[in-house]
């Protein structure tokens, strides 16, 4: 009788075990569909909305150069300085011909800033808001390094304005200037020495004289565009930005290095959220 009692407590129990089992897996499979029929309903929007092209990067030209900083005045302690400019320029006029509402940028800011290096030679590196009168040009930057966020005053009017007036970020808000930053990587080499009955290049050719391997001082510099426009619409584009330093044509080495790319196709399309 106990072996009986045993037998059937023992079937019960299977069957209760079979029977949760069982309800998990319809759960389970209610819950995948639910959040797969979210998903797809979320990527139709997605894909719903960007059927146009309002705003897209057309262009990105980095300039790249490197500056000596005596410290001595004798040509005895200088400090060895690489940059790289960066020129955006937005295409508001893919599909829409006009001015509109839909086209025309209310806010702008950038975030996400990452900067990698194949190994680290310098004692810092940083972003800068970059006057585009200035591009090519190594200054000393009044300003602070970008931290967290670069946010960008918009401009209605378009009128021809002075070098000052680029000082602080601005944007038109029909796309009409290039968005200007400028990568700096501090005192990649310090204490340099020129040698007797030599002279020492305030460019790119000073890296040649220090000896610096260009692949290792090459950055991948990544951050995130977010505009608005005026009807409140939201975009954001991700851009990857591997700064080169040299190619069959030429080499910073030479002085300093220009690369400009055009064709970008939908890589950098901005995407309405």
């Amino acid at each position: 009788m106990n072996k009986e009692k045993k037998a059937i407590l023992l079937l019960l129990f299977l069957g209760i075990l079979m029977v949760f089992l069982i309800m998990i897996g319809i759960r389970f499979v209610l819950i995948e569909n639910y959040w797969r029929n979210i998903d797809t309903k979320y990527a139709e929007s997605v894909y719903d909305k960007n059927k146009n092209t309002i705003f897209r990067i057309s262009k990105i030209i980095t300039y790249s150069g490197a500056e000596a900083k005596d410290n001595s005045d004798n040509l005895q302690d200088f400090n060895i300085f690489q940059f790289s400019d960066i020129a955006i320029y937005i295409d508001n006029h893919y599909e829409i011909e006009e001015l509109t509402e839909e086209n025309t940028i209310k806010e702008m800011y950038l975030d996400n800033f990452k900067i990698e290096l194949p190994k680290r030679i310098g004692s810092a590196q940083n972003m800068y808001y970059k006057n585009p009168f200035n591009i090519g040009k190594f200054r000393e930057l009044d300003f602070d390094k970008i931290q967290d966020k670069l946010n960008y005053d918009i401009i209605y009017k378009n009128e021809e304005n002075d070098e000052e007036f680029y000082n602080t970020p601005v944007f038109f808000t029909d796309c009409s200037n290039p968005i200007s930053l400028s990568y700096i990587n501090d005192n990649i080499y310090t204490n340099y020495s020129v040698p007797k009955n030599s002279s020492i290049s305030y460019d790119g050719r000073v890296l040649k004289d220090i000896d610096i391997n260009l692949d290792n001082i090459k950055p991948k510099i990544s951050f995130t565009i977010h505009v608005k426009n005026n009807l409140n619409e939201d975009f954001v584009c991700n851009v990857n930005c591997n700064v080169n330093f040299e190619n069959s044509e030429g080499s910073i080495y030479s002085g300093y290095f220009v690369e400009i790319n055009e064709n970008l196709g939908q890589t950098y399309k901005f995407f309405k959220l």
